[in-house]
């Protein structure tokens, strides 16, 4: 609803109706031209008009913020979707790396180990 293009609509709607009762003429500025239960007197129109306008741009921009607040939620948790995403492939790949890590060292000390062993053999 708080699309611009319902805005606009909306305007154009208003301001038609305006322009209809300042320039329609004796029968409609009476209020004679609809039945008494609908406007019991002439200056209920233009009362009920400002009243009702002002209720659609309060409307207007309350969906309106209520379309950006979505808009800004869902690229919000499509972030944090992507940010998981993110955190599981660099534990992942810290995972394999620490074993990678973990079996050179356990290399590296067998290597210390038999160059232990082959000099004190040579002497």
């Amino acid at each position: 609803m708080g699309t611009p293009t319902n805005i606009v609509i909306w305007i154009v709607i208003v301001f038609g109706w305006v322009l209809l009762f300042a320039f329609g003429g004796a029968k409609i500025a009476s209020g004679t031209w609809l039945p008494v239960w609908f406007t019991s007197t002439g200056f209920n129109f233009p009362l009920n008009l400002v009243t009702t306008v002002a209720e659609l741009y309060i409307g207007f921009l309350v969906g309106a913020s209520s379309n950006r607040s979505e808009r800004n939620l869902e690229a919000t948790l499509a972030r944090v979707g992507e940010q998981e995403q993110h955190i599981t492939d660099v534990e992942l790949k810290l995972s394999k790396t620490l074993e990678v890590n973990t079996t050179l060292t356990r290399e590296v000390h067998e290597l210390s180990k038999l160059i232990h062993a082959a000099v004190a053999a040579s002497k």
